[in-house]
């Protein structure tokens, strides 16, 4: 592991500004041609996060900032399954799932922000994960946004090991092989992370942080593109988004997506500002599920 792994997300992003700098790059949020546009970032905006990271948070907030941002599927499908297909074709990611289409105002408009990008499966793809996705990024969208909340790993793994282990079953296990046996070029890295492990704990904790420093790396050795990241749990991280995106923190929400979380909370909005959650109506239940927003488990077995 390189020191960069081991970095807060504010640590990490001081030093890549200033790695921008020294190399006479500008910075977007810092450039006329962005302030008086809806978001300071150039577009598309791809994020990376990992299921249980804030991934519909973050495409809530880009939409309240007046983009059109989208969060695991467009109006063509499952946007995992389209930036697989692309990248094997060496087509642009976004190709043929970019845009989304207003029927009653028969207009259409670019996707210019997506989250949860990634397949369940199977098949299996994260642009993070598998070797070539980020590539591919960079040559068709060199001048794009690539963006990562992080969080501790610690959390992440409790998180992702919630639902009774059913998330991790569906994800980990039956379709994407984390077990060690994951399948395709250059995976032989993270199934020798697996085997080196003793315990799951520990391997998924050195997991999700080997995925933070392999997207850290790649920011690092490709300048051109704009790289964002910010901690979930830091008490700075609207305002940092803000200066980042130009978007307003109090569009920064707490989201549940999970139809069981919804229906404890009495509730019909996904999402809620921070400290205005609606109280459970049970729970002892609710909180076996609520633990942060994600539908990954729910959206698998729609798919299934």
């Amino acid at each position: 592991p390189s020191s960069t792994r081991y970095q807060t997300s504010e640590e990490f992003m001081a030093g890549y500004i200033a790695l921008k700098r020294k190399h006479n790059i500008p910075l977007p949020w810092e450039q006329d041609k962005y302030k008086e546009d809806k978001v300071t970032l150039p577009r598309p905006i791809i994020g990376l996060n990992f299921p249980k990271s804030a991934t519909l948070t973050m495409s809530e907030y880009f939409a309240c900032g007046g983009i059109t941002s989208t969060h695991t599927t467009t109006q063509d499908g499952r946007i995992g399954i389209c930036m697989m297909e692309n990248h094997l074709a060496d087509k642009p990611p976004m190709e043929g799932c970019n845009a989304h289409r207003n029927r009653k105002k028969e207009e259409t408009k670019p996707i210019e922000v997506i989250f949860d990008i990634g397949l369940q499966g199977p098949p299996c793809y994260y642009a993070s994960l598998h070797d070539g996705g980020l590539e591919n990024i960079a040559k068709h969208y060199p001048e794009g946004t690539i963006m990562l909340v992080t969080r501790n790993a610690t959390k992440w793994a409790k998180s992702i090991t919630g639902w009774n282990g059913k998330i991790m079953k569906l994800w980990a296990d039956e379709s994407c092989h984390f077990d060690g046996s994951l399948e395709g070029e250059g995976m032989e890295y993270w199934n020798d992370l697996y085997m080196s492990n003793r315990s799951k704990r520990k391997y998924w904790l050195d997991f999700y942080e080997a995925h933070t420093q392999k997207i850290r790396e790649f920011a690092l050795k490709h300048l051109s593109l704009t790289y964002v990241e910010v901690e979930l749990e830091n008490d700075k991280m609207a305002e940092q988004l803000e200066l980042y995106t130009g978007v307003k923190q109090s569009c920064v929400q707490v989201c549940h997506p999970g139809p069981h979380w919804i229906r404890k909370h009495d509730t019909t909005s996904k999402c809620h500002p921070k400290g205005e959650e609606p109280p459970s109506i049970d729970t002892e239940e609710a909180n076996d599920y609520s633990d942060d927003e994600d539908n990954t488990f729910v959206e698998f077995n729609r798919l299934r």
